[in-house]
């Protein structure tokens, strides 16, 4: 391509390879080197465009997220700022002579910003992305497979999600839905190993959860599951009484169907004598935020774990 005498060809700016991690304290990573803002604001700014990674976030809404309903006179001047510093710890060799649409990462569009990440570079992205790819393998009853994947979905996780950060009521509906999504896929990777017949080594770890969220009946039907088919029916019953005290403490209302439903399945006496038969056995699986419980019977035997002996007393 031929240019005129003094027209300079316009080269795409290439972009610095960049990690993002929001799913705990957040971090930036240059090249392999630590590079995170440490301007609260710049962070605040940061965090609110990973959070709408790959989407145009427009300037009224950034505004009133960082500043709230008396934003100062100068706030679209120190947006503009601190994107300008956003953008030079994101990519300090890129220069554009001005023309900051061209920028690798923080693009701006006629009405906002954008930043641009790409597949992996972004924690939360890889959390997903495992924990697609183990539903998929609970779908084929591969149970080991998904509960390796999940286990390292989890893993992801370094604490609450952007936990360094003050929050505002923007950030506040997102990172609250990210503890629900994580919260849900543990869920999922401890029904998977119900399946499996780990019920036995559940135990403590389902307890520590019930504790840890009391107002959560999904985890206080797991640990009754787990306890029911590790032969502790006593026990198993107990949680539920536990489960029921707690509740009408905290909230005044009685536990939900699916809890009461289970607790009148032990006291019948019609439990199933393996973790394989939950689905068909247990109409509480239907309420709980977990596909475990279709794993074929062949495929998580296929797994080489025995289901835990169960002796009721």
């Amino acid at each position: 391509m031929a240019f005129r005498t003094g027209q300079a060809p316009c080269h795409a700016i290439p972009a610095p390879e960049l990690r993002f991690d929001i799913l705990g304290p957040l971090e930036v990573y240059r090249d392999g080197e630590a590079c995170t803002p440490t301007a609260p604001l710049q962070r605040k700014l940061l965090a609110l465009l990973l959070l709408h990674g790959n989407e145009l976030l427009p300037v009224p809404r950034i505004i009133d997220a960082l500043w709230g309903q008396r934003p100062p006179r100068s706030a679209l001047a120190a947006l503009q700022m601190y994107v300008s510093a956003v953008r030079r710890i994101l990519s300090p060799n890129s220069r554009v002579r001005g023309e900051t649409r061209l920028h690798p990462v923080l693009r701006t569009q006629p009405s906002g910003y954008v930043i641009r990440i790409a597949p992996g570079q972004l924690d939360l992205h890889r959390f997903r992305s495992l924990s697609a790819e183990g539903r998929s393998r609970v779908a084929d009853g591969r149970c080991a497979e998904a509960s390796e994947l999940f286990r390292q979905a989890l893993a992801i996780w370094r604490g609450p999600a952007l936990a360094d950060i003050s929050h505002f009521d923007m950030m506040e509906q997102y990172t609250v839905r990210l503890e629900t999504e994580r919260l849900a896929l543990l869920q999922e990777r401890i029904g998977v190993d119900l399946c499996q017949g780990r019920s036995l080594e559940l135990v403590g770890e389902l307890a520590e959860l019930a504790a840890r969220y009391p107002l959560r009946e999904s985890f206080h039907q797991q640990l009754m599951l787990a306890l029911y088919l590790s032969g502790g029916r006593a026990e198993a019953l107990q949680v539920y009484q536990r489960a029921h005290r707690i509740m009408i403490q905290e909230t005044g209302v009685e536990p939900g169907p699916g809890l009461r439903a289970l607790q009148q399945l032990m006291l019948d006496g019609t439990a199933p004598p393996h973790p394989h038969h939950l689905a068909v056995w247990c109409p509480t699986c239907a309420d709980l935020p977990t596909v475990a419980c279709r794993c074929r019977v062949s495929a998580c035997q296929a797994g080489g774990r025995r289901p835990d002996a169960v002796s009721h007393r």
